[in-house]
């Protein structure tokens, strides 16, 4: 089992627990000027600022380091619109083989046949996916990762003029991965 939050997440983590600990800090010295009682202030400072250095001590010692392309902040609020059913996690399997699997691999581990010739290596996506939420995998499938052969799956197909993936088809990819990443195979 890996650890549930990536390096990364508890680096944002860690910063928004230092901008905290800035915070009260600046409260403490303002309310000590004005010979208020500051120790409670400065108290959640020196607490804030210890669960900063812990989250960066548990990123940089246990937590993986996955690193991922920025995504728009309202990217990360998507929440996949398609039922959570056998039948959507089949429809998904289905359009993963034909669309991702010569890449990414029959089960995600990035093993494909054509990932031996790629720079850099297709992602496995067994450990990618439970580390990221459903609204980023998406806006990767949809727009591609630059630097990568990852394609962005909601461009234009020029021989029949409508995207290589639908929205639904790409929420459906993902209710699969989802799937594989719990240990499911259907």
């Amino acid at each position: 089992m890996t650890f549930p939050i990536s390096r990364q997440g508890l680096e944002q983590i860690a910063l928004a627990l230092a901008v905290g600990a800035a915070l009260f800090a600046v409260l403490a010295v303002f309310r000590r000027r004005r010979h208020d009682d500051y120790r409670r202030t400065a108290i959640s400072a020196g607490i804030l600022a210890g669960l900063a250095g812990l989250s960066l001590v548990i990123g940089y010692t246990v937590a993986p380091n996955i690193p991922t392309p920025p995504v728009p902040i309202t990217a990360r609020f998507l929440q996949n619109p398609t039922p959570d059913s056998p039948a959507t996690v089949t429809k998904g399997k289905g359009l993963y083989q034909a669309s991702c699997a010569i890449c990414h691999g029959a089960v995600g581990r990035g093993d494909g046949p054509a990932a031996f010739t790629l720079v850099p290596r297709p992602v496995n996506l067994q450990l990618h996916v439970p580390q990221h939420a459903p609204g980023e995998i998406f806006y990767w499938i949809s727009n591609g990762i630059p630097g990568t052969t990852m394609p962005a799956w909601q461009d234009v197909d020029p021989a029949t003029g409508k995207p290589r993936l639908s929205d639904e088809e790409r929420w459906s990819i993902i209710r699969y991965l989802d799937a594989l990443a719990r240990g499911e195979t259907p």
